[in-house]
């Protein structure tokens, strides 16, 4: 990778109230720095230290015309009001039950909270970050306290970014902690190839291609992988062809949309290697993922606003019970209607709509820490977690 002509510029992205020991004091106010990466061929990527949030990214489509293409926020108080949008997710990133059946609970420091979902409590994407320009990369770095996120250790976590001369964002993430902790951290950006406000209507022209032969079977009500892996062959989620995101496919998927874990082919479950691509074919403008993580993150963002809409769940092929059967279960299918009312404005004034952008993040499975099939997520003392991942952004050629 090429970085010696990558720019990289600091300045400031707003205040936010100083944490000592994982508690916010309410009297103190420190600075979001914000950092701009721009290469030579005037691509660029920007960066904020609060959550080490990805928030945008600028490349040229077929005409080269450039265009944000992750969808985020102008200031710090959409960040503060809206979580999860491109910030680092973790310790433990998706969704995991509080019944811990695998790791003995002293060992771990393990505090109950009901469905651990996505890093919840006061997570890494609610933190400000250190940060720094180390050569050609912006190095950010977070210390987590003993029982901030319900474990019992001290965990240190640093993240690289570089953006490269060929339009490629590396980010390498490593960690060590204190005590056993469980681990899974991923980056969670949403994606418009088209453009970050260009809504539903151009996803939907999206091609989405997943290396990935299974997925992690999961009960609906709770987005809990039950332990079982299951082909993708003659399912909705057989993504390893060029599959577009049209409005009837999203329907057939339960739950409306894509909120699934895939299991990334690969030879070992730690080897890095392709993941995903996305392309747009209107703006000629693609995407490619690589991690070295035995999981992808699919989400297509259902839980925006769609005005006028209710949804009710769906749980055709999804697991209701143990095993997946209803017929001697006691329990009804749900009867509360979803309702998506809440408008969020993003950057430019955007108004972000349900399946307004799609996210592809590398990980370990969801609940690995309570499922001994799936690989470990227990990093011990005097071990380093390891996650490394890129985007590759890229213009189709023109024959």
């Amino acid at each position: 990778m090429s970085t010696e002509n990558t720019f990289i510029k600091e300045d400031g992205f707003g205040f936010v109230r100083s944490s000592d020991n994982g508690a916010v004091n309410r009297d103190c106010y420190e600075i979001v720095r914000r950092y701009t990466m721009t290469n030579k061929g005037n691509s660029s990527v920007r960066l904020i230290t609060w959550g080490a949030a990805l928030q945008s990214v600028k490349v040229p489509n077929d005409k080269g015309i450039f265009g944000d293409v992750v969808l985020g926020y102008d200031t710090i108080e959409g960040y503060l009001k809206n979580r999860y949008f491109g910030n680092i997710i973790g310790c433990l990133t998706n969704h995991v039950s509080s019944d811990i059946n695998v790791v003995n609970t002293n060992a771990c420091g393990y505090r109950s909270i009901d469905n651990y979902t996505k890093g919840d409590v006061r997570a890494f994407d609610d933190v400000n970050w250190e940060s720094c320009i180390v050569g050609k990369q912006v190095v950010m770095s977070n210390l987590s306290y003993a029982n901030v996120e319900g474990w019992r250790g001290k965990m240190l976590t640093q993240v690289k970014f570089a953006w490269t001369d060929e339009n490629q964002l590396h980010v390498n993430i490593r960690a060590s902690s204190t005590e056993p902790t469980p681990v899974n951290i991923t980056t969670r950006c949403l994606f418009n190839l088209a453009g970050h406000g260009t809504g539903a209507s151009e996803l939907r022209n999206h091609v989405v291609t997943v290396n990935a032969g299974r997925w992690t079977f999961m009960d609906v009500r709770d987005k809990i992988p039950t332990g079982a892996i299951r082909s993708v062959d003659s399912t909705i989620y057989d993504l390893r062809f060029p599959t577009r995101l049209t409005k009837q496919r999203l329907r057939q998927v339960p739950g409306g949309g894509y909120d699934h874990n895939l299991c990334v082919n690969a030879p070992s479950c730690w080897c890095y290697r392709f993941h995903a691509r996305l392309l747009h074919p209107g703006s000629g403008r693609f995407m490619e993922v690589y991690s070295n993580q035995p999981g992808l993150h699919i989400y297509t963002g259902n839980d925006f606003p769609e005005p006028g809409q209710s949804h009710l769940p769906d749980i055709k092929d999804c697991c209701w019970g143990e095993c997946g059967d209803r017929t001697n279960s006691n329990e009804s299918l749900p009867e509360k209607v979803v309702k998506r009312e809440k408008e969020t404005p993003g950057k430019d004034g955007i108004l972000y709509r349900r399946h307004g952008g799609l996210m592809l993040s590398p990980q370990n499975y969801p609940n690995a820490v309570n499922t001994p099939a799936f690989p470990s997520c227990i990093l011990y003392p005097g071990k380093v977690y390891a996650h490394d991942m890129t985007y590759k952004f890229g213009v189709l050629r023109k024959i």
